[in-house]
């Protein structure tokens, strides 16, 4: 099938001769050149180009390695994973490179180290390769290369092979403005639809986010056209909202559909790419789509982004970190997004050799004992060390973050982080903490919205790196001249028992109760929020799961589990307590089914809390699990209580 549809687009492949001719010269080793740079807007056919010549890389018998810049992590080890098949000869081709811009000098470095001598790269993105890009010896090995629109007669060829009727063609190629993306949407228009006048065409005037107005406009006033006959409306809805679609999605937020047909459908439109077993629309497209919904039928916007922030948060519960990503994008206001979007300007990273070197001379501090200790953390525990980056891989920021029960022994006599786990494990809260400390900003002059930015990207560092994992309570530690405005919003509030000094600096600890589900319930609450919508009891865990859940902790503490509401009967404290056990275990039996997986979680709560000569360590031996695996399944069985209980 991929041949087929390989040799139909061949069949329909028009112009570009000089592009063509540049690349050939480079990968044949007509020049000495050995990368080759496309750029051009949103539409205008660089992704087909790639495909061309991956055609005629593949004909003349050398390796190719694809990477799609949208599938690439946001860290310098998977940007190199993603280039580790390169061998002798490859041919590297990088389409989306727009979506690496804050890794685009790891990139450069990247390609430089590991591409032998003998490749060629092929790179495509919107923007035209910056300074940055030509820093060093690149200049003189690689050729940026503009993609523009189509010329008329390759416009009026291209419709003519996709069977456009000749009376039709030059008012479609007016229309079009020689955009690909555009003609092949008007090629499917059926001959019925009379094409816009040419002096009403909309000019393709550039967005701020190098799309083009004219588009958008053609997506909403064209999209009935052959190729959507058949398609179902609300299915075009979801997929104007929801960053990604596949079954599980369609089956919860549209139910009763069949989405077997729903997801081949949506697969099949041109305007649809797959992501693995997803669909995701071409980004212009799903912003006509969802800008036509919004302003068009309102009410019904908000019900689908409700309908699809529900799915993608229990699946996030669940353990799926795409999905809590994707649920992080239907987040509206930009302050709030938790990094959910990627940064054109810094990047996510661990420490490197000459980070304390430069935090050194920005702070003055080098000598000082509090940077011992924050320079044991980048030595011994670099991935609870969380650098970031701006593109030209200097360092901006570092700051310390881990899950309260992933931190090393040592940590406990530090005074940022001893007397706060103390603390968490007094009131039970230490399985679902996570500590943060040492934030270190190396440019003091840094406007809010910039420092916002710099703290978001490590937010989303310490998520994709697997530094924290969807904690309820977060604590945060600092010093007491720290400006905490910007986090306003999410509810921080000084512990004053902990109010302490190192002889160096005089340190506050603030923490945040992001609730049941956690950051990721956090965001879907900002999201429900936004659409004017109230947050179900059951959508954070109800009110007896949660009791559940904290009764765990209590299980052999006959005082504090008969204060629990689910001590429902009257009696003495022990009669209280035996009740409340029963509960828990009820709840228990209810909520895991037979399947091995479902046993395994089982275990896993009987052994940590409810068993008289069990506890963690136990249950994690039990398991034969990793300290850091283990803590990820309790929570995921926690997790089935809240949400089943």
């Amino acid at each position: 099938m991929g041949g087929y549809a390989s040799r139909l687009e061949a069949e329909r492949f028009v112009g570009r001769d000089d592009v063509l001719a540049v690349a050939a010269g480079v990968l044949r080793g007509g020049s000495a050149q050995r990368i080759v740079y496309l750029h051009g807007p949103g539409g205008v056919g660089k992704s087909a180009l790639l495909r061309t010549i991956e055609s005629q890389v593949r004909s003349d018998g050398r390796p190719v390695v694809r990477i799609d810049g949208r599938l690439v992590g946001a860290t310098r080890r998977d940007l190199r994973q993603a280039l580790a098949p390169v061998c002798e000869d490859s041919v590297i081709l990088c389409d989306e490179i727009d979506e690496l811009a804050a890794l685009r000098v790891e990139l450069r470095d990247a390609v430089l180290e590991m591409v032998p001598a003998s490749g060629r790269v092929v790179l495509a993105g919107r923007a035209a390769p910056d300074r940055i890009w030509f820093d060093g010896v690149l200049q003189t090995i690689t050729v940026a290369v503009p993609v523009r629109p189509l010329t008329r007669d390759a416009s009026r060829d291209l419709l003519a092979r996709q069977g456009v009727p000749a009376a039709d063609i030059d008012s479609l190629v007016d229309w079009a403005a020689g955009y690909p993306l555009a003609l092949t949407l008007t090629a499917a228009l059926p001959a019925s639809t009379s094409p816009p006048h040419p002096s009403s065409s909309p000019k393709p005037q550039a967005n701020d986010d190098g799309s083009h107005s004219f588009l958008d406009a053609l997506l909403l006033e064209r999209l009935g056209g052959s190729e959507l006959i058949g398609v179902d409306p609300d299915l075009l809805d979801v997929a104007s909202i929801a960053p990604t679609v596949d079954g599980p999605l369609l089956a919860s937020v549209l139910p009763g559909r069949p989405t077997r047909e729903g997801t081949k459908a949506l697969r099949a439109l041109s305007i649809a790419e797959p992501i693995g077993r997803r669909s995701t629309l071409h980004p212009l497209a799903r912003s006509a789509l969802r800008t036509r919904l919004r302003r068009t039928d309102p009410e019904r916007h908000r019900t689908l982004v409700v309908r699809i922030a529900a799915h993608l948060h229990r699946r996030a519960l669940a353990g799926d970190a795409d999905a809590a990503l994707e649920l992080a994008s239907l987040v509206e206001e930009p302050e709030l997004r938790l990094g959910a979007e990627r940064s054109t300007t810094f990047y996510g990273d661990v420490p490197r050799p000459g980070d304390l070197e430069a935090m050194t001379a920005a702070t003055g501090a080098g000598r000082s004992a509090w940077f011992e200790r924050l320079t044991r953390w980048c030595d011994e525990r670099p991935g609870q060390a969380i650098a970031v980056r701006r593109v030209d891989g200097t360092l901006i920021g570092m700051s310390v973050v881990c899950m309260a029960r992933d931190v090393p022994a040592w940590a406990e006599d530090h005074i940022e982080t001893g007397p706060v786990l103390t603390w968490l494990e007094a009131r039970g809260m230490l399985d679902d903490a996570a500590l943060t400390h040492d934030t270190v900003l190396l440019d003091p002059t840094l406007d809010p919205v910039t420092r916002a930015e710099v703290v978001r990207v490590g937010n989303a560092a310490t998520m994709a790196m697997g530094a924290v994992r969807n904690p309820r309570y977060v604590v945060a530690t600092a010093s007491t001249s720290t400006d905490h405005r910007r986090i306003a919003p999410l509810h921080y509030e000084p512990i004053e028992e902990l109010r302490r000094s190192d002889a160096e600096r005089e340190l506050i600890t603030r923490w945040t109760d992001f609730g049941p589900g956690g950051i990721v319930g956090q965001m879907y609450r900002l999201v429900l929020a936004e659409q004017g919508q109230a947050v179900p009891e059951a959508g954070l865990g109800s009110p007896v799961g949660g009791a559940v859940v904290a009764a765990l902790r209590q299980f052999h503490d006959d005082d504090a589990l008969s204060a629990s509401v689910l001590a429902s009967v009257e009696g003495t404290t022990a009669e209280r307590a035996d009740a409340a056990r029963e509960a828990v275990r009820s709840a228990v039996d209810a909520a895991f089914d037979g399947s091995s997986e479902d046993q395994e979680l089982r275990l896993a709560i009987v052994r940590a809390y409810l068993d008289p000569d069990g506890g963690h360590g136990i249950a994690q031996r039990e398991l034969n699990m990793s300290r850091s695996s283990f803590y990820r399944f309790l929570q995921k069985a926690r997790y089935r209580l809240l949400s089943d209980t």
